[in-house]
């Protein structure tokens, strides 16, 4: 076997399904997504993930109206459960924490696939709220690793 085949998109999303919190992934069932925290404390609640950046990752076979509807898209959201705590773990040294969503695609094998991941920071110390959506098909070398960093930050999530 692949001594390598956790770092795959495959091992992400099997390991999201069979891992601790496998209840924790929910059917989509509104779009778009946003925040019911407090925008005055926590920052704007519209997600990073723009129908635009979703409909390119699912290939253009359908719009991301046609996959709610035809009960394709999947999330894992620890956005809204994280982000009142990540300020009190961010002020412990070398910590980091920020909220997470995680979009999957049900494909035709019957299988999950990750198409995109937000990672949301709260505003702190003068300093305005920072989100940013990561999605696998990054082509260039930084964006992909950055993809697994994400992976990484919501398998951490996703452990307890």
């Amino acid at each position: 076997g692949d001594k390598f085949s956790w770092l795959g998109d495959v091992e992400f999303a099997r390991q999201t399904l069979s891992g601790f919190n496998p209840f924790s992934i929910r059917l989509v069932t509104e779009w778009p997504f946003k925040s019911k925290l407090s925008p005055e404390v926590y920052g704007h609640p519209e997600s990073a993930m723009t129908k635009e950046l979703i409909e390119l990752e699912i290939g253009g076979s359908m719009t991301v109206e046609e996959a709610v509807q035809q009960k394709k898209l999947f999330i894992l959201d620890y956005h809204d459960l994280l982000l009142p705590y990540v300020n009190k773990v961010n002020e412990l040294k070398r910590t980091v924490l920020y909220g997470s969503r995680t979009l999957f695609f049900l494909t035709h094998e019957g299988t999950l696939r990750p198409l995109a991941i937000e990672l949301t920071r709260p505003p702190i110390d003068n300093k305005p709220q920072w989100k940013q959506a990561y999605f696998p098909s990054t082509w260039n070398a930084t964006g992909a690793w950055l993809w697994k960093l994400a992976k990484a930050h919501v398998l951490a999530h996703d452990s307890g």
